[in-house]
């Protein structure tokens, strides 16, 4: 029987760079688990709070990640905690891709600044997406398909984070970013 464990929200906002928000949720990781480990322990970080009218689980509109992240690694990997209701399956980067190549036939002309609004949180120039959200006003209301705008770009930023905790030492966040582009 697995035991969850609810932890403190992390929040990762501003202009942190790579090194930074790996270090501050690594951090986090080791300061709340370090009396808790072993199998059987489930710890969800509430990371981000979703649009209060996503109809997502019956009593959350938070974004969690879950350690640990069920690679059979008992590294610092984490799992994003993307449900079917957000509106891209069960969030793998296909699913995700998918998602974007259909925004992209959906209204080609608004695209170009869902790559730009990506391109920010992949470079880690603002952290925050509401902030990245306030340069395209009208972003959010440009697609009608599939998961909504802000959901998308919260579950990338955490899913960006996390390919840079996984594979430190190789393309982090560069790999997924890259995959996104060809979709």
């Amino acid at each position: 029987m697995t035991r969850k464990i609810i932890c403190d929200m992390i929040e990762i906002k501003g202009s942190l760079t790579r090194h930074e928000i790996v270090q501050k949720v690594i951090n986090t990781f080791i300061n709340t688990e370090y009396q808790e480990r072993g199998k059987g322990v489930q710890f969800r970080y509430p990371v981000e709070q979703l649009p209060d009218d996503t109809q997502l689980l019956p009593d959350s509109t938070q974004l969690f990640i879950i350690r640990p992240g069920g690679l059979q690694k008992w590294n610092f990997d984490f799992k994003v905690n993307v449900t079917p209701e957000m509106g891209f399956g069960k969030g793998k980067h296909e699913d995700i891709a998918s998602d974007i190549r259909n925004k992209k036939h959906e209204n080609p002309q608004k695209f170009g600044q869902l790559q730009e609004a990506i391109s920010e949180i992949f470079s880690c120039s603002e952290n925050d997406v509401g902030q990245v959200l306030i340069k395209y006003p009208d972003l959010q209301t440009s697609f009608q398909t599939g998961a909504k705008v802000e959901v998308l770009l919260k579950v990338l930023k955490w899913m960006f984070i996390m390919e840079d905790i996984v594979y430190w030492n190789f393309e982090g966040r560069l790999k997924l970013y890259n995959y996104l582009n060809e979709a």
